[in-house]
């Protein structure tokens, strides 16, 4: 017997112990139910749950459809709770639907109210399965239509609703009695709560779509139409009008019209709320609706209103950066410079009553606008029109600085700092290092030595938001490695006993000075009087915790030599094999970064970090992509080393060969750091810019490699990632960008020299610099790359079960049908990745053989996800029997299912193939993101 048989056999024992505790003869309830038989309703969401196979599904639900039918309304209360509590994975696996339906469907003819109510509530929780089905349809409208009671028409209400959401069908039968009962004085205003709602889900037919939008339009201009209404029918009409992308402009313009002259609080709020649903993404937004937008914040008296404008305006002006541009340079600049003279004296007034909330948002909104604004290239034409403003603009930005800082000041000096306080103060600080970083000529230096003169006396907490803060600003400090090392130096040696302040002080010396030999074995004797160092067994005694931290902060600042030695001995004293693999990994990675940077070949060290990973693999269930990082690293070291060896070959020919092989290798690596970005959902923009670089540099190696020796004959089209190089170098890019913008710079410069006799020479002499420069780079790791935990994982089933072992057979010119279930596991700490997810990709194809003993893990996923790609670069398209098939399916409450159809090849010899599939998500900016898993398993047809 099989774990699935097994399983299935245990699923139904405990479907049987809670029948017979259901049944149990005891004593009546106060209530018509005992406690034993509420236990039994209560336990069918634990026979869900562990036992998701579709026979224990079908006969607890068919069970529980007894119950209800039965037994009274408590029973029937409790069943409905199930209901409710039951996910789509466990409904999609119901197939008695039609007997289900039969059993509950009939008590909607019953004489009680409330047994009709919690039938219908009923009906709507399985909307999933019964949707579409004609009999369930007929008893909604049939009690919508004849309910008196309000509990039984608020429950019929819902009902469609929920169905409505499910169905293409049903909102257009529904929608007349919904029109009905909105026209019609006597219904309830509850009832006109919940009946408008239905119309967000009218947008599948245009025609009526515009029909639910002039009913809502009709409630609107009703002037006795209570508030309430007047919110749901402006949400409503918000999300009817975004869904069937219509009349959005006018939308947008009606939310402005309300948020302007309406006098009441909700409605002004809630409007602000729809405006970013609908502008956010909406390309009608123009720059009249940001001056509209303007002129509510600065008439608004209400400060919570007014707060809401402010971040409305910031999120829109972010999402539409353009806007402001135009204003700039239009007739609208007058009306323009006035709102912003208005948000700075709102600013000035919230500093003086500390009104922080009003405060953070002005600051932040007032940013936004001045960085755009800032930032724009001047054109001859309209360089003097634009002068003027931008000098008043940045006058502004100096006076919002300046302000800001007397706040901050006065918070940090503060004796008695609340947490609500703080957490202002961090805010704030955000913000004013913005403002110091966009202002050129601001004097960081000056700003730097204030704030580290408040952070050596404050307490841990303040000092932990000082920290951040002074990283930042460092960026644009120009004199602090002639006295901060030392000073920072000093104070740790004063500092040993306030842990947290400690570490914030090493951090800060990390990533505000450039790592060397001398400081690290300054720094590496401080830690050990921190850390308590034991010299006779060789270990730290205390804060390995906070050791722990600081060589996490030392391999992201490229302070490998530090890394290794903190790392190394805290492997000394670990109490679990998980830990002990992990920290031999991050040590051999350090140790080959702390090699490379001493000119020596890393790869053994390399090596040693995969094996005590794949180590920890067996202990922990990290994400792949630290494994994946480390071994690109490698090969791109690698890489890099082979083509400085063929530079040195002395026979041009053989050299100019080996060199176009080496130019392969940089744009696989270079193909494989962008397959591990796309594969990373939720990893963060720092980690993404990272690989985005990586790769980069990769195709920089690659285009040099081919170019360098001058053959026309390999003329390579130039990949779109390198065009932004090609651009002037933006002083505000980091040092790794510009320093690749130089490198394309000399590559694209080669050409000139064609007419050279020296031209190889030159050329060899540049690639040799431009390779070697690139090894000298240390590693940046970001800082996930220190946490084990998946962002995502889904769980795949198919039907039939995809096996190697059990392969599945066909009949002649039979097609195979899989039916795909899969659950979208998002970790905890990051649920609100879920919104963002909006479909599964399935992609499935057939193989003439097996193929995972093709290439390594990394290359196996590459395969799955693009096969026609990948194979076509290796040659071996020839194993792929026909092209893939892609498949879609809506994610709902972390669900998915597809039944698709996979035809099999007909004219072939050998009938026999492999199905292959992988999943990849679709997110809410359309952008498609290769998480997995991948599946495979023998098909055998007659």
């Amino acid at each position: 017997m099989d774990d699935t048989t097994r399983d299935q056999s245990d699923g139904h024992k405990a479907l049987l112990e809670l029948e017979a505790k259901f049944n149990t003869k005891a004593r009546s309830g106060s209530l018509g139910i005992q406690g034993s038989q509420i236990q039994a309703l209560t336990g069918f969401i634990h026979i869900f749950e562990h036992y998701p196979y579709p026979v224990v599904i079908n006969a607890a639900i068919l069970k529980l459809a007894d119950y209800f039918r039965i037994h009274n309304n408590i029973v029937k209360y409790y069943v409905y709770k199930v209901f409710k509590e039951a996910s789509d994975l466990h409904l999609a696996k119901v197939f008695n639907i039609e007997e289900t339906v039969r059993r509950i469907l009939p008590i909607l003819g019953s004489n009680d109210p409330i047994a009709r109510s919690i039938t219908l509530r009923v009906l709507g929780c399985m909307s999933m399965i019964i949707a579409d089905k004609l009999d369930v349809q007929f008893g909604i409208m049939q009690r919508l239509e004849l309910a008196t009671d309000q509990v039984e028409l608020e429950a019929a209400i819902w009902a469609g609703d929920q169905i409505c959401a499910r169905s293409n069908r049903f909102p257009s039968v529904i929608f007349s009695k919904i029109v009905d009962k909105l026209e019609n004085p006597h219904t309830p205003f509850e009832i006109k709560l919940g009946l408008v709602k239905i119309f967000r889900h009218m947008h599948q037919d245009i025609g009526m779509a515009r029909q639910a939008k002039l009913t809502c339009l009709v409630l609107l201009e009703n002037p006795n139409t209570d508030s309430k209404l007047v919110i749901v029918t402006l949400r409503t009409l918000t999300l009817l009008l975004n869904e069937a992308v219509i009349d959005r402009k006018e939308q947008i313009e009606r939310l402005l019209d309300y948020a302007l002259n309406d006098q009441r609080e909700d409605v002004c709020y809630n409007v602000l709320n729809n405006l970013l649903l609908l502008g956010k993404n909406d390309i009608t937004l123009d720059r009249e609706h940001v001056l509209q937008l303007f002129r509510i914040i600065v008439s608004q008296e209400n400060q919570r209103i007014q707060h809401k404008a402010f971040q409305c305006a910031q999120i829109l002006i972010e999402a539409h950066r353009k806007l402001i541009v135009q204003i700039i340079t239009s007739p609208m600049i007058e009306t323009f410079m006035q709102s912003i003279m208005s948000f700075q004296r709102i600013l000035a007034a919230s500093i003086q009553n500390r009104h922080y909330p009003l405060m953070i948002a002005s600051a932040r909104l007032l940013f936004s606008i001045l960085q755009i604004a800032l930032s724009q290239k001047k054109t001859k034409d309209d360089a003097m029109d634009v002068d003027v403003p931008l000098v008043e603009l940045k006058t502004t930005a100096y006076q919002v600085t300046t302000a800001i800082t007397q706040v901050d000041i006065s918070l940090i000096q503060d004796k008695n700092l609340n947490l609500s306080k703080h957490n202002k103060l961090q805010e704030l600080l955000k913000i004013k290092a913005k403002f110091c970083l966009l202002l050129d000529d601001w004097d960081c230096d000056l700003t730097f030595k204030t704030a580290y003169g408040l952070l050596t006396h404050a307490d841990d907490k303040i000092a932990a938001v000082l920290l951040p803060y002074l990283s930042t600003i460092s960026e644009n400090c120009k004199q602090l490695s002639t006295w901060f090392p030392t000073e920072a130096l000093n104070e740790l040696n004063k500092r040993i006993g306030r842990p947290s302040v400690y570490v914030n002080l090493v951090r800060l010396l990390l990533r505000t000075t450039k790592a060397n030999h001398e400081m690290t074995v300054e720094l590496v004797r401080l830690l050990e009087q921190f850390g308590n160092w034991d010299q006779t067994t060789q270990k730290y005694m205390d804060n390995g915790w906070n050791l722990y931290l600081v060589a996490m902060e030392a391999g992201s600042c490229g302070w490998f030599e530090l890394m290794y030695c903190v790392i190394n001995n805290l492997s000394k004293k670990v109490e679990s094999e998980a830990c002990f693999y992990w920290l031999n990994s991050l040590s051999w990675l350090a140790y080959a970064e702390w090699t490379l940077s001493d000119q020596k070949d890393p790869t053994q060290y390399y090596l040693k970090s995969l094996v005590d990973f794949k180590a920890f693999q067996v202990y922990d269930q990290p994400r792949t992509s630290q494994y994946w990082f480390i071994q690109l690293r490698m090969e791109l070291i690698q890489t890099i080393q082979q083509a400085l060896g063929i530079l040195n070959i002395k026979n041009t020919r053989k050299q100019s060969k080996q060199m176009q092989m080496v130019a392969v290798q940089f744009r696989q690596v270079a193909i494989r750091y962008d397959f591990v970005a796309q594969s990373q959902f939720g990893i963060g923009k720092e980690a993404l810019d990272i690989l985005e670089l990586y790769k980069v540099c990769a195709l920089v190696c690659e285009r040099a490699s081919r170019t360098c020796l001058g053959n026309e004959q390999l003329f390579f089209c130039i990949d779109p990632s390198l065009i932004p190089l090609i651009e002037d170098a933006d002083h505000k890019s980091t040092y790794m960008n510009n320093l690749l913008k130089k490198f394309m710079h000399t590559i694209t410069s080669w050409e000139e020299l064609s007419h050279l006799e020296d031209r190889h020479s030159a050329c060899i002499s540049d690639m040799k610099n431009i390779l070697e420069t690139i090894l000298a780079q240390p590693l940046m790791l970001p800082k996930s790359f220190f946490k084990s935990h998946k962002n995502i994982n889904i769980q795949l089933t198919t039907d039939p079960v995809l096996s190697e072992q059990k392969p599945m057979t066909l009949k002649p010119n039979e097609d195979l049908v899989i039916k795909f279930e899969g659950l979208v596991q998002v970790n905890p700490h990051l649920k609100h990745l879920e919104k963002r997810i909006k479909k599964a990709v399935i992609v499935s194809f057939l193989t003439k053989e097996k193929i995972l003993h093709f290439n390594d893990r990394l290359g196996i996923n590459m395969l799955f996800s693009e096969p026609t790609h990948m194979l076509s670069i290796d040659n071996n398209q020839s194993i792929l029997s026909q092209p893939p098939t892609v498949y879609m399916a809506n994610v709902r409450h972390s669900y998915f299912t597809y039944t698709g159809l996979l035809s099999l090849p007909k004219s072939t010899a050998k009938k026999e193939a492999w199905v292959n599939v992988f999943v990849k998500i679709l997110d809410e900016d359309s952008g498609i993101w290769s998480v997995g898993p991948l599946q495979w398993g023998k098909v055998i047809w007659q």
